[in-house]
């Protein structure tokens, strides 16, 4: 298993442990060198300090009394605590030396050195020249640096067990963190197709997971919307298949009771085309719903001239219009970005369920215009209109206006010419509005850039 694996195997939980962890250890690395740096700086520097100090005075002595060995050996030697030595040489001539220092610090081993380690011993060590004189001088830290390694290792195992101490509170405090996740996900987790109804509470969760739960909360409402238009569906969809279906089998089971002649055999198979009609078109109308609304979908968007959209459209449906007298017209401009094919099945369904409403002697007009990047199809016809209680259900599937009978064209009567347009219309990022007045007639508007 590859590290990246493993870490995505981890639970949330040990990652915020591990977390913890190395964040309050990288912390007191950082804290314990700090400090070590700065304990071993002032043990340098104070020693030093006094080291350099002692020199000073010798070279005092030496300038005050330069042929007075008691004065100098009193001033460099005397109460002189035992891890301090001195070495005082003129013109390389050693004239005075603590006891020891010859055998530990050669004269030569303390030169441009200002730290010696010299049998499992440190000294700090430092030199001055003044005139013939050289001294030299050198202070056994051994015990402090001692001290520090000691206090080095203690501060690593305090180190150690507060790196421990911040995992297991790490861990701890994110278990407590995760406690209204875990109760979101209880929650979910009783939602079922029976119970798209539930929802979560903000009111009960911190306010970092607000966001969630409302966002958990949208996407409820959009299944269960889903969900009531699926059933909503499948009983529509059943109850139109039924309706054929039933009309096949009584016609056949008639005919089938005795002997028919041949003219009523053929007056039962027209009959029986009539309904495969039917059911052709609305295969066909849901097989082509489907596709529009399948969110990968991909439109061939290319320019699409208005007008030789709306004449094809006109001159399909105007053998239907004159056989039903309803005068039909139409009026285009400019050229619209989108798929041609899906525009004029759009644009037909319109016609189609404006002929189906429109009685003889009325009128359909079909208007589409290109302005301001908006592109507007237009169909308005002067038939029977619709009840303003139906029109909010215009758009569902299988939705027919009360008391609409009527089929003058072949496929009409299915309830998707409406839906089927809006979602072409979405598909090119537009919508779909509807006007009515009971008796007056219809407009229908489709909008989308362009």
């Amino acid at each position: 298993m590859s590290w990246k694996s493993a870490s995505r195997a981890l639970s949330l939980k040990t990652r915020m442990a591990l977390i913890c962890m190395a964040g309050s250890l990288a912390i007191l690395l950082v804290a314990v060198g700090f400090m070590e740096l700065r304990f071993h700086h002032e043990i340098r520097a104070r020693n030093m300090q006094l080291l350099t100090g002692k020199l000073q005075d010798i070279a005092t002595v030496l300038a005050r009394h330069p042929d007075d060995p008691v004065a100098l050996a009193e001033e460099a030697l005397g109460d002189a605590p035992l891890n301090y030595f001195v070495r005082v040489l003129k013109h390389g001539q050693l004239i005075l030396e603590s006891g020891g220092m010859g055998d530990l610090l050669p004269s030569g081993s303390l030169r441009g050195k200002p730290l010696v380690s010299i049998l499992g011993r440190d000294f700090l060590v430092a030199e001055r020249t003044d005139g013939a004189y050289l001294t030299q001088g050198a202070m056994d830290i051994t015990e402090e640096i001692r001290l520090a390694r000691s206090l080095r290792k203690q501060m690593l195992n305090t180190l150690l067990l507060m790196g421990l101490g911040f995992t297991f509170l790490g861990a701890w405090a994110t278990h407590q963190a995760l406690k209204p996740l875990r109760a979101i996900a209880e929650s979910t987790g009783g939602i079922t197709a029976m119970r798209l109804k539930q929802r979560l509470d903000p009111g009960e969760v911190p306010q970092e997971l607000h966001d969630l739960v409302l966002a958990l909360n949208g996407m409820l409402n959009r299944l269960d919307q889903a969900f009531e238009r699926l059933s909503r569906f499948s009983v529509d969809l059943a109850h139109e298949l039924r309706t054929p279906i039933n009309n096949l089998m009584g016609e056949g089971g008639v005919i089938l009771v005795k002997g028919r002649s041949a003219g009523e055999y053929r007056e039962v198979l027209e009959s029986n085309m009539e309904e495969y009609r039917r059911l052709s078109a609305l295969i066909s109308r849901m097989l082509f719903l489907g596709r529009v609304e399948d969110p990968t979908a991909v439109i061939k968007a290319l320019p699409v001239e208005a007008s030789r959209l709306v004449d094809e459209v006109l001159a399909y449906y105007e053998p239907m219009a004159e056989e039903g007298g309803v005068r039909l017209s139409g009026e285009a401009s400019g050229s619209v970005l989108g798929d041609a094919e899906i525009l004029r099945q759009a644009l037909g369904n319109l016609v189609a369920n404006a002929l189906e409403a429109t009685p003889a002697g009325g009128e359909i007009q079909v208007n589409m215009r290109v302005q301001s990047g908006q592109a507007e199809m237009e169909v308005k016809d002067t038939g029977r209109g619709i009840p303003p209680e139906e029109l909010p259900f215009m758009f569902d599937r299988f939705h027919r206006v009360s008391g609409a009978v009527d089929r003058k064209s072949p496929g009409t009567g299915t309830g998707l010419g409406l839906a089927i347009v809006q979602s072409i219309a979405r598909m090119h990022g537009g919508d779909v509005e509807i006007s009515s007045n009971p008796g007056v007639g219809t407009t229908v508007w489709l909008h989308f850039p362009t």
